[in-house]
């Protein structure tokens, strides 16, 4: 028997175009803009625990109350696509006042095991300073906090638990990768990679959705890395009287240029062999995130997705095994 609704974002990516769809679901994102025209246009980015999709919201849709990123809403819809990729165009809107708790997509990782991976990174630091400099910052308070923080708004990790997830495989390539570097201090590079996205702790608040703060809008989280490293430091010092100076620059070097150019936000390049190497694992580590899920992706045909503008590219979505058949 044909099910009649209410449908899931992933059931409606795989229905027909002309379709008439309804359900529940999140606003992850609303953008407002005129046509040629001069008729008013809402896109938004709907969700649930299933899966994401974009919806279309021309002038002639009924909308009841205000539609803002987080709130649950009833749609009323029809199915369509827009270059290549599935898209509603709403009909009816309602916001609901309802727990939003079962429509938020629960990210796959296993949180717990990143925190034991964690505590032991750091316990496997053996520089005093470094060390000193770890616990400083990551107090009980910040590491409760660290762990539910998100690593982005959009393209890699971007959910809570993220910022986690990010900075545990960060420092595992480090650490990996360092092994074929004897020049390399292991000590400074896994600190580096432990405290490289700090910031991002401040320059993010996650609701329903990772939003940019104002801190994060106007200062970033480079910089914001860099004020709690100060912090940190100065109290070290008030309390002991001691931290090195040139490991203090070479520590906010590292957060400081590990998008490796100004172009991509750093104030300066990589100037030393464990920047570089922080630099590199860190960009490896985010677009491979976005690789492995493009495979995945069901917008686009069989063989490539969508052409991706953050990328500038397709993505080829075949995944060879040994045991196929020719």
């Amino acid at each position: 028997m044909e099910k009649k609704g209410p449908f899931t974002c992933k059931e409606l990516k795989s229905m027909t175009p002309g379709t008439q769809v309804w359900g529940k679901f999140l606003i992850l994102e609303k953008n407002q803009r005129r046509s040629k025209d001069g008729r008013e246009i809402i896109n938004l980015k709907i969700g649930d625990a299933s899966d994401e999709i974009d919806v279309v919201v021309w002038d002639n849709c009924s909308i009841t109350g205000e539609l803002e990123n987080g709130t649950l809403i009833g749609l009323l819809g029809d199915m369509g696509n827009y270059n290549n990729r599935a898209q509603v165009t709403a009909r009816r809107i309602k916001v609901l006042d309802e727990d939003i708790t079962p429509y938020i997509k629960k990210p796959d990782i296993d949180i717990d095991s990143l925190i034991i991976e964690f505590r032991e990174m750091m316990a496997a630091i053996s520089d005093p300073y470094i060390k000193a400099l770890l616990e400083k910052i990551f107090t009980e308070e910040t590491r409760e906090e660290f762990f539910k923080s998100t690593a982005a708004k959009k393209v890699h990790h971007n959910y809570p638990g993220g910022l986690l997830e990010h900075t545990i495989s960060v420092t595992r390539l480090c650490r990996d990768a360092a092994v074929n570097y004897p020049l390399v201090n292991q000590d400074l590079l896994l600190a580096g990679a432990l405290l490289h996205d700090i910031g991002k702790m401040d320059e993010y608040e996650m609701k329903v959705v990772a939003d940019y703060t104002v801190e994060g809008k106007l200062v970033g989280h480079i910089i914001l890395g860099v004020e709690r490293i100060n912090t940190a430091i100065n109290d070290i010092r008030r309390e002991s009287g001691e931290f090195p100076v040139k490991l203090e620059l070479m520590i906010k070097h590292m957060i400081l240029s590990h998008h490796g150019s100004l172009e991509f936000g750093s104030p300066v390049i990589p100037l030393f062999p464990e920047a570089f190497l922080l630099h590199m694992m860190d960009n490896l580590d985010a677009k491979m995130f976005v690789f492995c899920n493009k495979v995945n992706d069901e917008d686009g045909d069989e063989h490539f997705t969508n052409y991706d503008n953050f990328f500038g590219q397709q993505f080829f979505k075949y995944r060879y095994t040994l045991d196929e058949e020719e």
